[in-house]
């Protein structure tokens, strides 16, 4: 049996948009009179989808209360008991309920005392999901054959299972370009759009911009019990990167670039499924177009984003019978699907040896904002972005 992409449920990267591996700086609202050091909410909130039923639940965002720098994230949620089918010793369904419950945690940004250039993130996640869903021998069906009773007939094999990890990453501020004078510079916001970088964005690699070496360490395990003798895949190592980003406003870029370079490896201790390694690169370029009179602002941006893993043995299967000898689980290497990488498709969908992947996209920020200075709502909304792209799958071997 081969598992060649999954789709975890990623609900906490929907609701909350939490990215570590960012430029590290302070963001200021120019209409914040009060000058307020932290602010913080709670909200509750509830969906419904196929994968997990009715699903409720709340969260909570504080920023800028320990450290300005700082947020943290938390969430907690739970679903209705949804049907679900579990395969015995003897290869008999049993009909049985099943519910998605789990907890997230984020920490991003905080200064350790004995550095002032170093900031430590952790993400976490612990949860139970009824309808995983794992893309087996090779096939990419979206739907065939959901209900068999053989796992090597079944793809995707839609089963219930956890999908736990958890990441510590440590990020080293350069100090060179604008890390030299500034590490964690101050970025002045009007309605989402940065006012004080009229001069950044567009200079030269590592003499302009901020530079940031990295090291993570990472952790996931996933099981797929609707079976006796369930699949289950888990994979603990250590990722080092260089990234690069010279852009007026990194999470909103308008003008600039940024790239980044990363190499992991699992070498095989403890619970991992068994040892590989991968390296992967990417690219991103934005260009600041003229306005129209009904928009704040315009922005093509064009990425693309290569990844390899060494280490993939594809003639011998790995101890495990799961994954071909010395191959990174779906959700690292060159992997497709999701939030950042083929979009219309699951997460971590397709996974190979190697792959090329590159996108465009057309951003737009309109001047009409219905939402804004909305009293009844407890989140300001200063701006929303319609964005139209187009992707590439050059290559995936």
């Amino acid at each position: 049996m081969k598992i060649h992409s999954l789709s975890n449920i990623a609900l906490i990267s929907v609701l909350l948009q939490v990215n570590v591996l960012a430029t590290e700086f302070i963001v200021k609202d120019v209409s914040d009179e009060k000058g307020k050091d932290g602010t913080w909410i709670a909200l509750p909130y509830a969906f419904s989808s196929d994968s997990m039923g009715l699903t409720g639940g709340v969260v909570g965002i504080a920023n800028g209360f320990i450290q300005p720098q700082m947020t943290i994230v938390a969430t907690v949620f739970m679903g209705e008991d949804i049907p679900v089918k579990n395969i015995n010793q003897v290869g008999i369904q049993k009909d049985n309920t099943a519910r998605s419950e789990g907890m997230f945690l984020a920490v991003s940004g905080y200064k350790p005392f004995f550095s002032n250039r170093m900031f430590i993130s952790l993400l976490a996640s612990y949860a139970y999901y009824p309808n995983q869903r794992l893309y087996l021998n090779g096939a990419n069906d979206s739907v065939k054959n959901l209900d068999e009773e053989k796992v090597t007939s079944v793809s995707p094999l839609q089963t219930q299972g956890f999908n736990n990890w958890a990441s510590l990453d440590f990020r080293y501020v350069l100090p060179i370009g604008e890390g030299e004078d500034s590490i964690t510079p101050i970025i002045k916001l009007s309605r989402g759009l940065a006012v004080n970088r009229g001069d950044k964005g567009n200079g030269i690699p590592f003499v302009s911009g901020q530079t940031i070496f990295g090291t993570e360490l990472f952790y996931n395990k996933l099981t797929a019990d609707k079976f006796t003798k369930e699949p289950s895949l888990s994979t603990s190592g250590l990722r080092l990167y260089l990234e690069h980003d010279n852009t007026d406003y990194p999470d909103n870029p308008s003008r600039g670039y940024n790239m980044i370079l990363k190499a992991s490896v699992d070498f095989g201790f403890a619970n991992s499924t068994q040892s590989w390694n991968s390296v992967e690169a990417g690219y991103s370029h934005y260009f600041e177009m003229p306005n129209f009179s009904w928009t704040r602002q315009n922005v093509v941006a064009l990425s693309a984003w290569t990844a390899y893993s060494p280490s993939w043995d594809s003639s011998q299967r790995g101890s495990n019978t799961v994954l071909d000898k010395n191959a990174p689980p779906m959700w690292e290497g060159a992997r497709l699907g999701g939030f950042t990488r083929m979009r219309a498709y699951d997460m971590n969908r397709f996974s190979d040896k190697a792959a090329v992947y590159a996108t465009a996209e057309y951003r737009l920020i309109p001047e009409l904002n219905p939402m804004h200075d909305q009293k009844w709502s407890p989140v300001p909304i200063d701006w929303f972005q319609m964005v139209l792209f187009d992707e590439w799958l050059l290559s995936i071997i």
